[in-house]
């Protein structure tokens, strides 16, 4: 009975210990550095060369989609 619950105790411990040090690289400033270098790096790598017939409508549709939702949000702007 008392090595159940210690086996309990110990995997509650462990399953903490991993998720506070997931959230602490999560919120860390090297994370977010991390992230926009990633992001930097993709905008320009699709920045170079020519977009096939294929991206051309891929991008237009997902900017499409953005510019739909945010719209309300863009309209409120400029009152």
């Amino acid at each position: 009975m008392i090595f159940v619950f210690l086996l309990i105790f110990i995997f509650n411990f462990i399953f903490s210990f991993f998720q506070n040090k997931i959230l602490s690289i999560l919120n860390s400033q090297k994370f977010e550095n991390f992230l926009i270098l990633r992001v930097e790096n993709y905008l320009e790598k699709i920045s170079e060369g020519e977009l096939s017939e294929k991206q051309v409508e891929y991008y237009s549709n997902l900017l499409n989609r953005i510019n739909k939702k945010f719209a309300p949000v863009l309209n409120n702007l400029e009152k």
